[in-house]
């Protein structure tokens, strides 16, 4: 009797083990699914620069939900950074096969960059021609029992419309 007690608590610990495996491996492989799709549209072009408005919208293809931290975005132009977010430590749950989407990011990107590193994207506002511009999108993806920071850049095409400059 006392061989069986042992038996069936072999098997209950080592079940226990292989679904938390099993567990452990798809919400990693869950951190590799997560899609990212961001856009970029000029909001305003004025004596201090440009703000762009960049919208993130967060897909998750998968069977687990989520839990990760709100986005923080930086904008390249050729490999180097001319403006970045604020960072803001809030945590967002996506569900499984769901979606989050953050809209209306503001970038301020001031003259004096404009005049110096990001000339074409500066010349390209004024003249309303399209512009391709690098946004590396970072989160941190809180896994229960480990934290694994995610970075994707993307480039986008920027969508040079004014919306009323407000």
């Amino acid at each position: 009797m006392a061989s069986i007690k042992k038996i069936l608590l072999g098997l209950g610990i080592g079940g226990g083990m292989v679904a938390g495996g099993m567990y452990l491996w798809r919400l990693n492989k869950t951190s590799i699914n997560l899609e990212i799709v961001p856009s970029v549209k000029l909001h305003k072009l004025d004596l201090q620069g440009v703000v762009l408005r960049i919208d993130v919208q967060l897909k998750n293809p998968t069977r687990t939900g989520l839990k990760l931290k709100f986005p923080f975005i930086k904008l390249l132009i050729k490999g180097s950074s001319i403006g970045s977010s604020q960072a803001v430590n809030q945590d967002i749950a996506i569900p499984a096969f769901g979606e989050a989407k953050f809209e209306a990011i503001m970038i301020r990107i001031p003259m004096f960059s404009l005049l110096s590193t990001a000339k074409g994207l500066l010349q390209a506002v004024q003249q309303g021609e399209a512009f391709k511009i690098g946004v590396t999108t970072m989160t941190t993806i809180d896994l229960g029992w480990k934290k694994i920071p995610f970075e994707k850049t993307d480039e986008v095409q920027l969508i040079g419309e004014q919306n009323g400059g407000n």
